[in-house]
């Protein structure tokens, strides 16, 4: 009897390597955000000069999560109905109930300025932020490279 009776399996890596003809190790390099937690620096200066950085942990958002985010975006809309929320109002929510909910703010470096994104009196902060965590949620989806917070929105409800 041979030595090794059932072969390896190979990874799925492996096998489109072979079929594409390309080797493993000249692949792409692997993204960061291809992962279901992606941990990134974030820095803006605002107008008046202030510098908010700092490190975030966000992970992907589980089905129970997204439904999370849902609920907690429809509680800051205050029991108006989202079609009588402006486009800003309804991104802004769409942004913070996200961001509320992937977010690790347990997480080592969490900036204290962001532990409640409400309190703060320049939204561009809010929505650059959630450029990254969309950036983030678009890779590990493959999703396509506009990231959007209207568009997204519209598509989730």
């Amino acid at each position: 009897m041979p030595e090794k009776a059932i072969p390896e399996l190979k990874s799925a890596v492996e096998i489109a390597a072979e079929l594409t003809g390309e080797s493993k190790e000249t692949s792409e390099p692997v993204d960061p955000r291809d992962a279901t937690t992606f941990v990134f620096k974030f820095s803006h200066t605002d107008a008046r000069g202030k510098i908010w950085s700092g490190k975030f942990t966000n992970h992907i958002l589980t089905v129970r999560q997204r439904r999370l985010m849902k609920i907690t975006k429809a509680q800051l809309a205050g029991g108006v109905p989202l079609s009588a929320l402006d486009a800003d109002a309804w991104e802004l929510n769409e942004c913070i109930a996200h961001l509320a909910v992937s977010l690790d703010r347990a997480a080592d470096g969490f900036p204290k300025w962001a532990e409640n994104l409400e309190d703060l009196y320049d939204e561009t902060i809010i929505f650059k932020l959630y450029t990254e965590v969309a950036s983030h949620e678009a890779r590990f989806h493959r999703r396509g490279t506009d990231h959007s917070v209207g568009e997204r929105a519209a598509e989730n409800g």
